[in-house]
């Protein structure tokens, strides 16, 4: 602790919440999140209708290559045996005994194989990630109309369309987030799967439980929640997206804020292009000016949402780092300079 409370402490270690599996039995849970589903079962097991049984899985699929997606769906139901990081991962149960229900290929309407000339034609494209996003395109469109035979599509991303999963050094273009965009646009729940994250990877068991849960959550399924909320937080997720004009050396940084309540609910974004930012390398850091615009704007988000009301408390979320410094506090309202330090949080 420190004697001067407009100092912040370098850290604090908190707990490890307590994860609930039902939404009425207060003693399903538990801190570890695959041992709770093992258990106790998910979350929204006990609501009726959240996720019908089975669960119809759908699939974009490299031409022939319907039957190893199906050998996978499969294997979801047979047990496995963790093979790395065992202090965490326990063995696998299989889907039905985890979630309750079971997951199955859909019928022919919900598979579609992509043209089996598309890594020749990725070979001799100028533009291979072009190419590859419009033929995927257009295998969501034919699905869309099919929106009755699945509940989740699995985009199988084999190793040797590598070539197309993202732009040249001056383009901003990444497959994996074109392909949410465009799915989501549609409101089709896709699930991307790397052929060395699932048919390749050593593991099985850690294959099983990240795709099973993928799975169960894309068909719109709970698996848990925290056990213990605070009623008047505000939560809100900061990323940063850096675009370059390659013509004139200019680059642009657009803010996205993401504000949802304790119960994971009422999500909105908040898009915002900053004036007054500093770029190292590919890493944004906003004035203070402007980090306050942002926050204040989020927090209005949180308010039309809640009556008017104001969090007690925020927490906020990033995937890069917190960047602090030291610096003197000025009154203005007097014209004096006080020589206290203030902490300062850029990001």
């Amino acid at each position: 602790m420190t004697t001067n409370p407009e100092i912040l402490p370098g850290f604090q270690t908190l707990r490890e919440p307590d994860l609930l599996f039902h939404p009425t039995r207060e003693d399903d849970r538990d801190i570890h999140p695959l041992k709770g589903l093992i258990n106790f079962g998910p979350y929204s097991r006990a609501v009726v209708g959240t996720v019908l049984d089975p669960i119809r899985v759908g699939g974009i699929v490299p031409h022939h290559y319907i039957e190893k997606l199906k050998c996978l769906l499969d294997e979801l139901e047979t047990t496995h045996v963790a093979r790395e990081r065992r202090q965490y991962l326990p063995d696998f149960p299989g889907f039905s005994r985890v979630f309750g229900l079971r997951a199955v290929p859909g019928n022919s309407s919900a598979w579609y194989q992509m043209p089996a000339d598309i890594e020749t034609r990725l070979g001799n494209s100028a533009k291979p990630h072009l190419l590859l996003a419009e033929c995927l395109t257009r295998a969501l469109s034919i699905l869309d109309a099919h929106r009755n035979e699945y509940d989740v599509v699995l985009v199988f991303l084999p190793i040797a369309w590598e070539l197309g999963f993202s732009g040249g050094a001056d383009e901003d273009f990444d497959l994996h987030d074109y392909l949410k965009a465009t799915a989501a646009a549609r409101g089709l729940p896709i699930q991307l799967i790397r052929e060395d994250k699932s048919l390749a990877y050593p593991c099985r068991c850690s294959v099983a439980w990240r795709l099973s849960i993928a799975i169960y959550c894309k068909a719109g399924g709970i698996p848990w929640r925290l056990a213990v909320q605070d009623r008047e937080s505000a939560f809100v997720g900061i990323s940063y997206a850096v675009r370059s004009d390659s013509a004139c050396g200019i680059r642009f940084v657009t803010c996205c804020s993401q504000v949802f309540d304790a119960d994971g609910t009422g999500l909105e974004f908040l898009l915002y292009e900053p004036s007054d930012v500093r770029v190292e390398k590919d890493n944004p850091f906003l004035s203070r000016s402007e980090m306050s615009r942002v926050m204040a704007r989020s927090l209005s988000l949180y308010q039309r949402r809640h009556g008017g009301r104001s969090p007690k408390r925020v927490t906020i979320h990033k995937t890069t780092e917190f960047r602090f410094h030291v610096e003197p506090v000025y009154n203005l309202a007097d014209g004096m300079c006080s020589f206290g330090r203030k902490v300062i949080v850029h990001r």
